[in-house]
């Protein structure tokens, strides 16, 4: 099974790693096959007693080969099989951002703003041509004026609805650390997004259907509305939230209310921004959803329970247990709760892995047999990635059977996620409570130690940190989450009221502590550690460095598994040389951020846009690449101008980087909202030199006070070796000919589109005398306001000049040796699920 199960997760590996699909019946030719062989070969076993009595190797390691072949062919052929049916199924590009009348059925759960829904749209039939089956839409709050915004509307399971949408295809954000947005639609099926519209027919609600389909989202939906009721102190039947990640946050809300209803239905929307980051600076963050330690303490309480109840039967003149015996029925009937409950808590990988690896105990332990831990793990693993294949690009897969599996190689073979329900006659368990209890810790210890090494080369490979005070922090915050918020907040879900919200804010309370705790530990200077990720080679090394921790050696021979990982955490990812530079223009949609490195300095122009409350380009975009390239530290943060969209992210980045200095245009109240310490005012003719690389504020000139912030913005220059880049914030039309007039305007190689390629920018004047090889527009997809305008794309086309955007080709490289060469990111990391966009017109 070990075999197969490899076999499986390299085929789904392989066939997701792929840039663009075949045909489809290529796929289906090799899911054939692959059905085929596997059902012969276990046909094949079962008749003739395996091939593991064979007396012949070359025999068995023949058939091994062609088991994983057909494992292969399965996973691959199948995979792609899906896919191409899920990319058939996208918007037809010629009805994006057109008004469409659309009808259908609200599906899953919906996710909750102080001013908009969001929610999954299920199209009932007669679809209009060109429309997909499943689109994601936003229904926002109607503003009037200056006033405060209306409620937000509210959508729930089952509801049928006909609205006026305007659509487009799933688009993300590109860049290097990245979430990969695409991919999370593309596994939904979800073939479009868009936002209910106001210029067509009003929303219509037509119904509520009741079909089998829609009974757990209507459930997780009014258990959500009871909890968000008794938390808020709301006695409204539908309370809303006045945060976009955080329930209630209002007058009578309770603290911390948002974790306890993530923690009872998997509703990882309700924790706010800056509670997900201090669950993952601290390395607590896998506890605060739900998780596979969570299922199996729901199955070890359900076992219990059960048992003891049928054992009361003993009472009756015909005593079921002679019929069934109790350890019988409470098995089934834990793995029958804690699947239930699964499906309550949005049926994620950790549940997934932990309810298969149940069942397969379970139903081995009934024929007498004893599970080996690597056919558990082998059938767990092949099951989730063939119900969810794509499941194998998310970092979450990894380090669940990583984590897992490593326990179990540890020497920590009856790991609780199998012992709960696999305890069977003559395992005692030590005699005496403080013998229970030390070897309890013993091996509560054992397994956080293992946990956490077995975890640190991938977490440095997936998220460029490591969590210093993990095993603190999760000594601390296990016991807590799981022994009391976690039952607490489960338990509430089958008490009456108001017991049930005596139980949820005792919950609360306690786990509003447990955050103030773990608010302090990350903000010790030393709670997190950022690396660059690790090459191929570092990787293999700190496998093997962890594996030599990790098994149940002596120190002596454990002792050289530090060694090989001091690679890892030491690996300070690549600079450009003395003297040279290389310039990042990230994709943050309707914003400016640019990141610019010399060999020892690193400086951020602009911040990007400000989504909601608590989420920015900052935290969602900035902060992931610069861990991705090995940045530690931000010398330098230049805030063009005081708009949402360049200076959205500053105080994320100041939070994160507090040493970095401030230059900006802003005002002095403005800028005191960024965080940063050290400000300077931004004044053309201010100079400095980082590793040979030459910095020049251009505008606004000394003594300028202009009318508006566009006109104010900071103009930089950077040159090196020859090569030179302008940047230039939202300067318009007037202010670029000021410059021209005044003989500011340097000649650079590459220019910033000004103000996200405006009309009412790029001028002649600002293009004939900086005279760029190659223009970079940094715009959101499809954005309101038409960016970049068609007559500015014509004006830089006249002139030859090379267009890159960053809504088409996501997050652009260039770097001063190569001065026509730009990396764009969609280029070098392509998948066949992402955006479906032409490239940019790159012409001389």
């Amino acid at each position: 099974m070990p075999t197969f199960a490899l076999a499986v997760l390299l085929g789904c590996a392989l066939q997701t790693a792929q840039a663009a699909l075949w045909p489809q019946p290529i796929y289906g030719v090799m899911a054939t096959v692959g059905i085929g062989l596997t059902a012969a070969l276990l046909l094949w076993q079962g008749r003739y007693g395996g091939w593991a009595n064979k007396k012949q190797k070359r025999q068995r390691i023949a058939l091994e080969l062609l088991l994983a072949s057909g494992g292969f062919a399965l996973a691959f052929g199948l995979t792609g099989w899906r896919a191409t049916a899920l990319l058939a199924d996208r918007l037809d590009p010629a009805l994006e951002s057109q008004v469409i009348q659309v009808r259908g059925v609200v599906t899953g759960l919906p996710v909750l703003y102080p001013d908009a829904t969001r929610f999954v749209l299920t199209i009932t039939p007669p679809a209009p041509a060109g429309v997909p089956s499943k689109v994601s839409l936003s229904w926002y709050a109607r503003r009037s004026g200056s006033g405060p915004a209306e409620a937000p509307p509210r959508v729930h399971p089952g509801q049928e609805w006909q609205f006026s949408v305007l659509l487009k295809r799933p688009h993300g954000l590109a860049n290097p650390g990245g979430n990969d947005t695409e991919l999370a639609l593309f596994r939904e099926g979800i073939g479009a997004t868009g936002t209910v519209s106001r210029m067509g027919a009003p929303p219509q609600l037509l119904g509520l259907r009741r079909a089998p389909a829609d009974w757990i989202a209507q459930l997780r939906d009014h258990l959500r509305q009871r909890m968000m009721t008794a938390l808020q102190g709301q006695n409204a039947p539908h309370p809303l939230p006045t945060s976009p990640t955080a329930w209630g946050r209002s007058d009578h809300s309770v603290p911390a209310a948002d974790t306890v209803i993530a923690l009872a239905l998997g509703d990882q929307s309700a924790i706010s921004a800056q509670d997900w980051a201090t669950y993952r600076i601290t390395g607590v963050a896998h506890l605060m959803s739900i998780s596979g330690l969570h299922i199996t303490l729901l199955a070890w309480l359900a076992l219990g329970l059960v048992g003891g109840l049928w054992r009361q039967s003993a009472r009756l003149r015909h005593p079921w247990t002679l019929t069934v015996p109790a350890p019988a029925v409470a098995a089934w009937g834990a793995l029958l709760i804690a699947t239930a409950y699964a499906f309550i808590a949005g049926w994620g990988v950790p549940a997934q892995r932990t309810l298969l690896m149940l069942a397969v105990v379970l139903l081995l332990r009934q024929r007498g047999l004893r599970a080996d831990w690597r056919d558990v793990m082998a059938l767990a693993l092949t099951a989730v990635l063939l119900w969810d294949p794509w499941a194998v690009r998310q970092a979450g897969f990894w380090l669940s059977f990583v984590a897992v599996g490593m326990l179990f190689v540890a020497g920590n073979r009856r790991h609780p996620e199998t012992a709960a329900l696999a305890c069977g006659p003559g395992e005692a368990a030590p005699a005496g409570r403080l013998q229970r209890g030390a070897q309890a810790l013993r091996r509560a210890a054992h397994s956080q130690w293992v946990a956490t090494i077995a975890l640190l080369p991938l977490t440095l490979l997936f998220f460029q940190q490591i969590a210093v005070l993990s095993p603190l922090a999760n000594a601390l915050a296990i016991p807590v989450v799981t022994l009391v918020v976690a039952p607490l907040a489960v338990g509430g879900l089958l008490l009456p009221a108001p017991l049930d919200g005596w139980a949820w804010r005792l919950g609360a309370w306690v786990q509003q502590g447990l955050d103030a705790v773990l608010r302090q530990m990350a903000d010790w200077p030393l709670a997190q550690w950022h690396a660059a990720a690790p090459d191929g080679l570092t990787l293999a090394l700190a496998a093997l460095g962890v594996l030599a921790l990790a098994l149940p050696w002596n120190w002596r021979l454990r002792a050289p598994g530090l060694l090989l990982l001091l690679p890892l955490a030491s690996n300070p990812g690549t600079a450009p040389e003395t003297g040279a530079m290389e310039v990042w223009f990230a994709d943050v949609g309707q914003g400016m951020a640019v990141v610019v490195r010399t060999a020892r300095h690193t400086l951020l122009y602009d911040t990007g846009p400000r989504q909601a409350p608590g989420v920015d380009a900052g935290g969602r975009v900035l902060l992931p690449l610069l861990h991705s390239l090995g940045v530690r530290h931000l010398d330098r943060v230049v805030v063009s101008h005081d708009d949402s969209d360049h200076a959205g992210g500053a105080a994320t980045l100041a939070r994160a980087h507090p040493e970095a200095d401030l230059l900006t245009s802003a005002p002095p109240d403005a800028a005191a909202r960024y965080g940063l310490q050290q400000r300077q005012r931004c004044t053309a003719g201010q100079h400095w030199v980082w590793d040979g690389v030459d910095f020049r504020i251009v505008s606004p000139p000394p003594g300028d006070a202009p009318s508006s912030d566009n006109a104010r913005s900071c103009v930089l220059h950077v040159a090196a070796r020859g090569a030179s880049v302008l940047l230039t914030g939202d300067v318009d039309q007037p202010q670029e000919r000021a410059l021209q007039r005044a003989d500011l305007l340097p000649y650079a190689d590459v220019l910033l589109a000004p103000h996200h390629g405006s009309k009412t920018s790029s001028s002649e004047a600002l293009l004939d005398t900086v005279m760029p090889r190659a223009a970079v527009v940094q715009a959101g997809y499809r954005n309101p306001h038409g960016h970049p305008h068609p007559a500015v794309l014509a004006r830089y086309a006249e002139r030859g000049i090379a267009v890159w955007r960053t809504d088409q080709q996501g997050a652009l490289l260039w770097r001063d040796s190569a001065p026509d060469t730009f990396i764009a990111w969609r280029d070098a990391k392509p998948h066949y699920w992402s955006a479906n966009v032409k490239p940019a017109e790159v012409s001389r």
